[in-house]
């Protein structure tokens, strides 16, 4: 078996990838190398970290930092209750978030209007591949 030299902190990453993923370490770089490839390797060169935009959310009085994946319109929990999950949409993350701190009430929410990009202050929304400017 081969190893590889990894820094502390992408070793950190990597394994609260894996406990979020329910994978092994070396199943969750797998995982990250098969999307990598399925995406293209002959796209265009994009501007780094512009398929990543950082947005979060406030609800019940907590804030959650996440980043919304313009590509695959994921949703991976940076910070709060959500804390290292990943979400197929953002309508996922944000009836997993309210789940989790309100159960009592029925979770749906329309993910694009819930979440605000952080940077500029505006429902992601604005920024769907499929909405009108």
């Amino acid at each position: 078996m081969n190893s590889i030299d990894l820094s502390d902190s992408v070793h950190e990453r990597i394994t609260l990838l894996a406990r979020a993923w329910g994978v092994s370490a070396g199943q969750a770089i797998g995982r990250l190398l098969d999307e990598y490839v399925q995406s293209g390797e002959q796209a265009a060169p994009r501007e780094p970290g512009d398929d990543e935009i950082p947005i979060h959310a406030i609800y019940a009085g907590q804030r959650v930092d996440a980043t919304y994946h313009r590509a695959t319109k994921r949703v991976d929990s940076g910070t709060g209750v959500l804390a290292g999950q990943t979400f197929k949409s953002p309508s996922g993350a944000a009836m997993a978030l309210v789940k989790a701190l309100n159960p009592k009430v029925h979770p749906n929410r329309n993910g694009w209007t819930f979440w605000t990009i952080t940077k500029s202050g505006e429902v992601l929304e604005t920024i769907k591949q499929d909405h009108p400017h």
